[in-house]
């Protein structure tokens, strides 16, 4: 049998029924938060793989050569002695003739006869596509200046300008633009016209890297803006949701304890105001 507790007993802090609501919720809430950033958040942050595009119907298909054919020879066959996953920075015979060729060349030329070209190609019939004048549209990483030995065709500076594929996001290109790009924001959305040239090398952060080379005159800035991830943006709209919801059911039920636990006032005789006045 229990003691009988002596009048206006308070029990202690700890032993109260909101405290030990206050420590219930308090821990649901940091497991919900706990699977949310360390299980579910993961999942929802790998990388994104949108639906592979269309196939443009205008797009440049190459086909090995067959046994005896006989292709036609661009730029007076000087790109034919262009050899894939050399340095992109070795200025020979070739990358000053293309590059002379394209200063003399118009704009409004280029346009009419580039045509698209899946990127998969580059690497698998390079020599199929040398030479081949392509519509490139990507995202715009960074440009720097590069001089030309010699200044063919008196282009002194080209502007090698690194781009990023907008729909996949792995696949990178190099131009030498005649022109400079101005300064554009990164992954800004950008397109041109350009001459493919080879498989060409850089040292990259994370080692040696081999991207289709191109040669062109400018580029173009596009309107249009790479949406960011959805799912990304739901996952961790979630999360803050989750966690500002925990906070401040966390304050509620300590604010309610502390106001149910503030100390009364002793009981004492009551006073009538003559007394007071006397």
């Amino acid at each position: 049998m229990k003691a009988p507790l002596p009048p206006g007993f308070e029990p202690p802090f700890w032993a109260k029924k909101d405290f030990r609501t206050l420590v219930i919720v308090g821990i649901m809430g940091c497991a919900v938060i706990g699977v949310l950033v360390f299980d579910i958040a993961p999942k929802f942050s790998q990388k994104y793989v949108p639906a592979a595009k269309a196939a443009d119907p205008h797009a440049f298909v190459p086909k090995p050569a067959a046994p005896g054919e006989v292709r036609e020879m661009k730029y007076e066959g000087v790109l034919a002695k262009v050899k894939d996953g050399t340095p992109i920075d070795d200025q020979d015979e070739s990358y000053k003739y293309l590059v002379r060729a394209l200063a003399r060349m118009d704009a409004a030329g280029m346009s009419k006869e580039a045509k698209p070209v899946e990127f998969g190609y580059y690497s698998k019939l390079p020599a199929e596509l040398r030479g081949q004048t392509v519509k490139i549209k990507a995202l715009f990483l960074q440009s720097n200046p590069i001089r030309v030995d010699g200044a063919p065709g008196g282009v002194n500076f080209i502007h090698r300008t690194y781009l990023m594929d907008s729909i996949r996001g792995n696949e990178g290109f190099v131009v030498d633009l005649q022109e400079a790009p101005g300064d554009l924001p990164s992954k800004s959305v950008v397109s041109m016209d350009a001459v493919f040239l080879k498989l060409g090398t850089y040292e990259g952060k994370l080692g040696p890297v081999q991207a289709p080379l191109f040669l062109g005159k400018s580029l173009r800035v596009e309107k249009e803006r790479m949406a960011a991830d959805p799912i990304a943006s739901v996952s961790g709209g979630v999360i803050a949701g989750v966690g500002l919801v925990t906070m401040l059911g966390l304050l509620f039920l300590t604010s309610r304890m502390f106001k149910k636990s503030a100390p009364k006032p002793p009981p004492g005789p009551t006073l009538s105001l003559e007394t007071l006045k006397s």
